[in-house]
């Protein structure tokens, strides 16, 4: 073998085997980079997917942020009028119109014929303005009737944060307001609508506002408005048990209203008094007691106003003091524009009349007395309006008075100087028992001092 005298200690090689040699490094170099190459690439996707999949439940969250999802407006169906509103909120969510909360269902109703909850919210602002009440909730019910009814809790705008507001509602059908406990009425109030059509021929295109009064401080009764055009026509009330026409009222139209009446006060009387037949089916006992004229408008620009006749039922020849009508007609039209029947007593509710022991003027001079006692001041301008004997039948609204509990007593109505210099003059009276001379009412007011005895 021969040697590389260059290098003493290595064997001598030709050129072409180093060549080759060094062919055969390379491709062996070549070969590792390659698969080192594919381990990285391989080692890389791996750890890609690992690295995805622990990714994913880290990142997830099971309680998406608010505003994410379309929160949903339905709840548990409302609480009665009794519930209070925190009871409510806990079973409902906030609706998409952020000033009050809608309750379950509301939303999703598709009844034929039924009201939705936007002109539902129109009717009740008939009654309750906005600018007056604010809207706290909404919610459908059908636990009073079998229909459908809109039980909305409402609250006074000034009221405190923590009032818990009153509930209103409204029929869903027919958009009248509802009140609890008025399937107890004779008539319902579709038959309500119809005799107010019947009574003051309403044609089809006016529309009739109806709804039950039952507070304990009213009489019961269907209330009605009669709307033209979204103009109030006249309103008015029937009774609830009979449909019979209790009170209504009509405004007077004042455009090219002429200065003058066209009818005078005899005439008027007589229309007034056919009126009452007409309304009642036969003449009753009365007795016209005052009588009035009116003018409309303002002081120097009046136009012809309206008489008004105040009647007074008579029981045994002895006129009532409260029970009796008043009606107002157009003083040139000869339309009765005010109605108000006032017929509560039952007939064995009234005593039997005697004659009295008491004199009139001693009825008048105990009176004095008492007045003198309560305004020494007043005493020399005292004047006697009227002294006669009267049914005391006024009693509290909805009570019916037990048999022969309403007695005559002398009424004895006063003023003084204070009281004729008063824009609104308000007479004292005074109830004097007619057998035994015992005052039973005295009422006397000076500039916002009220004496009362009963």
């Amino acid at each position: 073998m021969n040697k590389d005298p260059r290098n003493s200690g290595g064997a001598y090689l030709p050129e072409r085997y180093k060549q080759q040699i060094e062919a055969k490094r390379r491709r062996r170099l070549l070969k590792k980079i390659m698969v080192m190459c594919a381990v990285v690439a391989v080692a890389a996707v791996v750890y890609g997917l690992l690295s995805g999949a622990l990714v994913n439940p880290m990142n997830q969250n099971p309680n998406p942020l608010p505003g994410i999802y379309e929160p949903s407006r339905e709840t548990l169906p409302g609480p009665s009028p009794a519930t209070s509103l925190d009871a409510l909120t806990s079973n409902m969510t906030a609706a998409s119109t952020p000033t009050f909360i809608i309750g379950n269902g509301i939303s999703a109703q598709s009844v034929t014929g039924m009201l939705s909850v936007e002109d539902a919210i129109v009717s009740l602002r008939e009654d309750y303005p906005e600018i007056a009440y604010t809207l706290l909730s909404v919610n459908l019910n059908d636990q009073y009737t079998n229909n459908s009814i809109y039980e909305f809790r409402i609250k006074q705008v000034e009221s405190s944060p923590m009032d818990p507001g009153f509930p209103v509602f409204i029929d869903a059908f027919s958009g009248d307001p509802y009140t609890p406990g008025q399937e107890s009425a004779g008539i319902s109030a579709g038959r309500a609508k119809e005799l107010v059509r019947e009574i003051f021929s309403v044609s089809g295109s006016d529309r009739i506002r109806i709804r039950y009064d039952n507070s304990p401080d009213t009489v019961r009764s269907w209330i009605f408005t009669v709307y033209q055009d979204n103009a109030t026509i006249f309103s008015g009330s029937l009774d609830p048990d009979t449909g019979q026409l209790a009170t209504f009222s009509r405004s007077i139209p004042r455009l090219g209203r002429p200065a003058d009446p066209s009818l005078d006060m005899s005439a008027a009387q007589r229309i007034a008094d056919h009126y009452i037949i007409e309304r009642n089916g036969a003449p009753l006992p009365v007795n016209m007691s005052a009588s009035r004229y009116e003018p409309i408008g303002l002081p120097g620009d009046a136009g012809a106003g309206y008489y008004v006749f105040v009647y007074n039922r008579i029981v045994q020849n002895t006129p009532c003091d409260y029970d009796g009508f008043t009606i107002s007609v157009d003083s040139v039209t000869g339309d009765i524009t005010e109605y108000n029947r006032r017929w509560y007593s039952p007939d064995n509710a009234f005593s039997v009349a005697v004659d009295p022991i008491v004199k009139r003027y001693e009825a008048i001079f105990s009176i004095q007395q008492k007045a003198q006692e309560i305004f020494p001041a007043s005493a020399s301008g005292l004047k006697i309006i009227s002294a006669e004997i009267r049914w005391r039948d006024m009693h509290p609204p909805g009570v019916i008075p037990r048999p022969g509990s309403i007695s005559t007593a002398w009424k004895v109505q006063f003023d003084d100087d204070i009281i004729r210099s008063q824009e609104w003059p308000m007479p004292g009276t005074g109830w004097v028992d007619c057998r035994t001379g015992k005052i039973l009412d005295f009422y006397y007011q000076h500039e916002n001092q009220v004496v009362k005895k009963l």
